[in-house]
């Protein structure tokens, strides 16, 4: 049996504000399928940032499994209290306790993640900072032994908009296949026998009525009660730094 422990946030587990993801069909699930006699252990939970994934997902893993995958960052780059040191020396933790227990750690390497949101320029270039610092991170955790790292901006189906959920911030179903089908290649070149994907049809990108009604009965609510959370971006491009 080869277990995948799939760790991070609603990027893996497909569970976002008015977007969901079938639990068999998030990219992790799909990963798990296509190794031999692979069986998931789901982890990820919406929302979580890096000091989460450390504190409440690592303590949960068994001795060994034969792949960890780590995804993980967007909710501290869009929220308050985003401090580059500590993410990137939290990621880091993460990383080097995932290797005293798996075989390979498979470790996701932000997209960006603004290129899609209708954003100010300063807001956009703000998230485009932190996303490079924890970047940053993922990069000098790449060159250790054991690790291989799934690049977002490299999956296909991710460069395309119908690879996206209506609210263009989680991938949808076309986005969790391709990231299955990259994560494969990437423990395929690793030695994993793991059944490569078919060719991803990635469908239209959902219209621009769906994304309105998606804003008016879920977006818009939830940016009122976390206004204060998720305005740290704005409010540090505003003053001029990242």
């Amino acid at each position: 049996m080869t277990v995948v422990a799939a760790l991070g946030d609603s990027f893996t587990c497909g569970e976002g504000v008015g977007v969901r993801i079938d639990p068999a069909a998030t990219w992790a699930a799909l990963l798990a399928s296509a190794l031999p006699d692979g069986r998931l252990l789901g982890l990820a939970v919406p929302g979580a940032r890096v000091a989460d994934v450390r504190t409440g997902q690592v303590p949960l893993l068994p001795d060994r499994v034969g792949v960890a995958t780590l995804l993980v960052g967007l909710n501290d780059v869009g929220r308050s209290g985003f401090d580059p040191v500590t993410v990137g020396t939290g990621l880091l933790e993460i990383v080097a306790a995932l290797l005293g227990r798996a075989d390979a750690v498979l470790l996701g390497r932000l997209h960006d993640a603004v290129g899609l949101l209708p954003l100010p320029a300063r807001v956009a270039g703000a998230g485009r900072r932190r996303i490079g610092l924890i970047n940053a991170a993922v990069d000098e955790a790449a060159g250790w032994p054991g690790v291989r790292v799934l690049d977002l901006d490299r999956v296909p189906a991710l460069t395309q908009a119908g690879g996206w959920s209506v609210d263009r911030i989680h991938p949808g179903p076309a986005g969790h296949r391709g990231m299955a089908a990259a994560a494969a290649q990437v423990l395929g070149a690793a030695g994993f026998p793991v059944t490569p994907f078919d060719e991803v049809e990635v469908p239209r990108a959902p219209s621009r009525r769906a994304r309105g009604w998606w804003a008016l009965r879920h977006g818009l609510p939830y940016a009122t009660g976390h206004l204060r959370e998720i305005s740290d971006p704005l409010v540090s491009a505003v003053r001029g730094r990242g």
